[in-house]
């Protein structure tokens, strides 16, 4: 069932991506509606295959990289339905969103998804609420990165067509406002991440901080989007400029979600759920 489910999810997902572009591009708001019903339904067998997961493992999916990806992915579609229920008009976003949605999913079903046993390591409540705020971070950002891209794209047309899907979203000052919230909600929890992680850490390893890869990479990240908030409310920032700013920070969330698969050694890495030492070869 859960497969299943999750199969559904990523064709809907995949489907979706093709629609929205192709809405865009052609500027057919139908062809975006139905891209944006498609992923309503992939959003429903998405959420099938959480309940699913839960009820065969007993706990929430936060200790293999597919279920890393399985909830992670989740969160991201949950802020586009929010995000699109409260802006209609910004069913646009899915030309980003969509893309992340499908490229994690897909990036989960190249890795082992057989529930198996956690080990001690991995039993603490600070790594769930590490994970979640992680979660919940991945969302925001990429939710903000999204609204940046509808931003960006508006103000590098000119003339835009009256009635055309970039022109009904909202004007850009609300677009701007609203990439801000998201980038100060992302900031808070990005910290709590950071912070919840550090905690976790001493109780594993002794120490607060060893300069991993993922670490790294969440650091810089945090100083990339303590960055826009800087420009924006200090330097008083505003415009494509500080867009951009908010689309390629975005890179410093994959790298920390996906970038530390191809590092040599990581203390995010670990052998097997089965095992009980912590060793570089599968990430939690």
């Amino acid at each position: 069932m859960e497969t299943g489910t999750f199969w559904v999810a990523t064709v809907a997902y995949a489907l979706a991506t093709l629609l929205v572009t192709g809405g865009i591009v052609f500027e057919r708001q139908r062809l975006a509606d139905i891209g944006h019903a498609l992923a309503l339904t992939g959003f429903g067998a998405h959420s099938l295959s959480i309940i699913f997961r839960f009820v065969s493992t007993g706990r929430l999916p936060y200790v293999q990289d597919y279920e890393t990806a399985l909830a992670g992915t989740w969160l991201i579609m949950t802020a586009y339905v929010l995000l699109v229920w409260r802006y209609p008009a910004l069913k646009v976003t899915g030309i980003v969103v969509f893309p992340f949605a499908l490229l994690a999913l897909g990036y989960g079903l190249t890795q082992p998804s057989e529930a198996g046993p956690v080990v001690p390591a991995l039993k603490s409540i600070w790594l769930v609420i590490h994970v979640l705020f992680a979660w919940f971070t991945y969302a925001a950002y990429t939710t903000c990165a999204a609204l940046a891209v509808i931003e960006l794209m508006k103000t590098g047309r000119r003339g835009l067509r009256e009635g055309s899907l970039l022109a009904r979203t909202p004007e850009v000052p609300a677009l701007q406002d609203l990439t801000m919230r998201l980038v100060g909600f992302g900031f808070i929890v990005n910290t709590a991440m950071i912070a919840s992680g550090a905690i976790w850490a001493f109780e594993l390893w002794g120490s607060y901080w060893r300069w991993d890869p993922v670490e790294t990479w969440s650091l810089l990240t945090w100083v990339a989007y303590g960055l826009y908030l800087h420009a924006r409310v200090t330097l008083g920032w505003r415009g494509r400029r500080l867009a951009w700013i908010a689309v390629l920070a975005l890179f410093g969330v994959m790298m920390s979600f996906w970038g530390v698969q191809f590092a040599p050694t990581s203390y995010h890495l670990f052998k097997s759920l089965g095992e009980s030492t912590v060793e570089p070869g599968g990430r939690f």
